[in-house]
């Protein structure tokens, strides 16, 4: 297998780049880089993409991998960082933002769907963090989850026909909304999605 090239590589949507196989991860050439580096190898570290670079030091040479992206709290406001391979130095991660939940708040089951990953699969939410996609993730799958909603609520009618009498109707509507609301969590909600 060939690898692919640092250019292909970023321009890549970052699952793609998750689901790289590890001989087809990128090598930069060495006339490519700076900073007396004279290697750069894409690798994997504990499922974690980062590069190895092999710089000139005085006495030899200095060989050490970095994670593609790092956190850091700058003044209370956790910011990420992209390593540049070929001058092995972090940035800042400048692309593009989504919006806050007061630019566009997230529903009920977005938000139930962000508790769920944040106690369940914490690894998850900071890599879609990283990608500026955890809001967005979030917005998708309250949108998903009302319109099954809506659909069950609709299917429903259609099987158990709403009854006229005021008590009978106050039951049937909570069977009614026990029913969607207990399919639409299992099946849309309580679910690990990283895309939206």
């Amino acid at each position: 297998m060939n690898k692919i090239s640092y250019e292909k590589w970023q321009q890549m949507p970052q699952d793609e780049k998750d689901s790289t196989p590890e001989e087809m991860l990128p090598e930069i050439s060495p006339e490519k880089l700076e900073n007396s580096l004279t290697r750069a190898v894409c690798k994997r570290m504990d499922g974690v993409i980062g590069w190895e670079t092999t710089q000139t030091v005085p006495n030899g040479s200095n060989t050490r991998w970095f994670p593609e992206f790092r956190q850091k709290d700058v003044m209370g406001q956790m910011v990420w960082y992209r390593f540049d391979p070929t001058c092995g130095l972090y940035s800042m991660n400048l692309s593009e933002t989504e919006p806050t939940m007061e630019e566009e708040p997230i529903g009920s089951y977005g938000m139930q769907w962000m508790h769920f990953m944040e106690t369940q699969h914490p690894q998850l939410v900071e890599l879609m963090e990283l990608r500026n996609q955890y809001l967005t993730v979030a917005r998708s799958v309250d949108k998903a989850a009302w319109e099954y909603r809506e659909l069950l609520d609709s299917q429903y009618e259609q099987i158990n026909p709403r009854p006229t009498d005021f008590n009978q109707t106050v039951a049937w509507e909570q069977a009614r909304m026990f029913f969607s609301d207990s399919a639409v969590m299992r099946e849309k909600v309580l679910i690990p999605v990283t895309t939206p």
